[in-house]
């Protein structure tokens, strides 16, 4: 089998097998972009969504990815220890303020962790780029769910030895790879593509289009010459090959340019399971609890209605004028013979709008346990998990920060693969020198570790040039557990003010015993930095008012005079040493004669 009819086959199977997968997507995606889907809901008038289960799922989201992660670039030996000083400052300072593509490196984060909590599973590719603005480095890209075809038969991408990404080109596309040496077949595409129109306005709209664009972004037939054409490329650990299938022609097959042996696919968790490649979601879990909410609400809002305005009872006997019965204000009808016989407003029982509050706590209960969350609103009455004492909040956060951790953990897990990723592109791919800023601390804190840096360093700029990479090592990334999540300041604050008592109760005549022991293990503690990030903390308006930093000159001042009073003390101390009159033979230090200094200087008979 050729390598065509290989991409063709293993696309089609992958097809099959997430069939059923494709409408649970589907539901999924009507929850979350606020579409009744419930039989229900669909039948009554109010269409009311509660939109309660993509909120909690948004707030999870910017729980667990509220800033970037922080963490270090760790070499496999001993001798990349100062490189990989270098890759962790290139990471930081050049490669995710850049790695924008689609969107900015934090909202592509979040939004890896949002879809994944939506379908089960979110996919990204991780490559080299060359952007216009200059950026030549790694990136990320995150996948459409649907274009996006697994191994089947591996129970995830750790377990596969290939994967299948659709991606959709333009006609000039082609036109621009005629001058590129590595691509085949291309003048054959582009005379066959100039008879087709694209393919992707003609997708299946129930397989591989989502509801929210179906419904809102409807697209026409273009015309011959234009649209969007499918191209599939088939990712081994050791080969990647482009088809357009449109053409019926391979144009790119190529041993894998990132030399490493891994698929440059990447994805994240959101509930992993072992006989589903993509895994469960939340909203598979709790769609069924919003359905209810959803239908609740609609049938509330139509009762309500039907309550304020009855059916109308009428005697038609009585009824001298059936045309004059309109339902407006101030109506006049026209009737005949007994006026409370002609018309009475139907008695509906109100029971049944009666027990909405409790259907609606009930379920509302459901999804935020679902969440491990809670509202004051949900009392204990209402599910036994919930309450509002102090010990039942405290009891309750602890389980939500539980099932965010959980969520957290897959979160790290894909970022660390992430910035591994990153690192070894670098390492194998870095074309030329890469200027960086840096400030003297941080200078001062890389030359330790890499003491050769400092040679392409320009301290009248500040800017640190990093030479091309020309080793091969491969380098792992260490994520700082936790690192993501939103800063508590309260709890940050008092943290920092019991580091500062523990600080002075170590103050002693000698010194400082915390400083001193930190010193005999390796560490500097930097006082300074402490009293000024407390501050800082506090909420003081101005407060770098109050505590204003010392310019270079100033600190170069300060160490000159201290320096100074040093040297002063010093001779001090040796000009008393020396006019000391020794102790006789026999004597003690009580019998010694002290003698002040001398008119003419030091004595030449204490020199001999």
């Amino acid at each position: 089998m050729d390598i065509k009819q290989e991409i063709k086959t293993r696309r089609q199977a992958a097809e099959d097998y997430l069939k059923d997968k494709r409408i649970v997507w589907d539901n999924a995606e009507q929850l979350f972009h606020n579409q009744n889907n419930d039989a229900i809901s669909s039948e009554t008038k109010s269409q009311v969504f509660d939109p309660k289960l993509a909120t909690l799922a948004i707030e999870r989201s910017y729980r667990v990815m509220a800033q970037l992660q922080t963490g270090k670039v760790k070499g496999i030996s001993k001798n990349d220890m100062g490189d990989a000083e270098l890759k962790n400052l290139l990471l930081e300072k050049y490669v995710i303020p850049n790695a924008n593509a689609q969107w900015d490196f934090l909202t592509k984060m979040r939004m890896m962790d949002l879809y994944s909590n939506i379908y089960g599973n979110m996919f990204s590719l991780v490559d080299w780029d060359v952007k216009p603005n200059g950026y030549i480095g790694p990136d990320v890209w995150i996948l459409n769910i649907r274009d996006v075809f697994p191994q089947v038969g591996a129970v995830s991408l750790d377990d596969s030895d290939h994967i299948i990404v659709r991606t959709w080109k333009p006609l000039s596309y082609f036109e621009n790879l005629k001058k590129d040496k590595d691509y085949t077949n291309v003048d054959k595409i582009v005379t066959k593509l100039k008879d087709l129109s694209g393919s992707k306005q003609s997708r299946n709209q129930s397989i591989d289009v989502s509801q929210r664009e179906g419904d809102q972004y409807p697209t026409s037939e273009p015309a011959k010459n234009s649209g969007y054409f499918e191209v599939l490329t088939q990712f081994e650990k050791d080969r990647w090959v482009d088809c357009c299938t449109d053409a019926d022609l391979v144009f790119r097959d190529r041993k894998n340019p990132q030399d490493d042996g891994d698929l440059p696919i990447k994805c994240k968790h959101s509930i992993p399971l072992l006989d589903d490649f993509m895994g469960m979601s939340d909203f598979e879990r709790g769609g069924s609890m919003q359905k209810t909410i959803n239908s609740a609400w609609n049938l509330y809002l139509d009762a309500v209605k039907m309550s304020i305005f009855p059916p109308i009872l009428i005697n038609k006997d009585n009824i001298a004028s059936m045309a004059s019965i309109t339902q407006t204000a101030a109506a006049k009808w026209l009737v005949r013979n007994q006026i409370t016989n002609a018309a009475s407003p139907l008695q509906l029982s109100p029971q049944g709008i009666a027990t909405f509050n409790n259907v609606y706590q009930v379920a509302t209960a459901s999804i935020l346990n679902l969440f491990g969350t809670t509202e004051t609103q949900t009392t204990a009455q209402t599910d036994p998990t919930f309450g509002r004492t102090p010990q039942a909040l405290k009891m309750q956060n602890q389980r939500e920060n539980t099932r965010d951790n959980a969520d957290r953990y897959y979160m790290e897990s894909y970022l660390s693969q992430l910035m591994k990723k990153f690192c070894n592109l670098l390492s194998k791919k870095q074309p030329k020198a890469i200027t960086v800023r840096m400030f003297g601390d941080e200078m001062e804190q890389l030359s330790r570790n890499y003491p050769t840096a400092t040679e392409n360093y320009d301290e009248t700029s500040g800017k640190l040039t990093v030479k091309k990479g020309s080793d091969s090592s491969l380098y792992d990334y260490e994520i700082v557990t936790g690192s993501t999540y939103a800063i508590d300041q309260q709890q940050q604050g008092e943290n920092m003010a019991n580091l500062l008592s523990m600080f002075q109760q170590a103050q002693t005549p000698q010194g400082n015993t915390l400083v001193a022991q930190l010193e005999k293990d390796g560490y500097k503690f930097n006082f300074g930095e402490l009293f000024k990030r407390l501050i800082s903390n506090s909420g003081i308006q101005d407060w770098d008012k109050i505590l204003t930093e010392l310019s270079q000159e100033e600190q170069a001042d300060k160490v000159l005079q201290a320096d100074s009073q040093q040297f002063q003390q010093a001779l001090q101390q040796m000009n008393g040493n020396v006019n000391q009159t020794p102790p006789l033979p026999g004597q003690g230090m009580e019998g010694a004669v002290q003698s002040g200094p001398p008119q003419g200087g030091i004595p030449q008979g204490n020199l001999g």
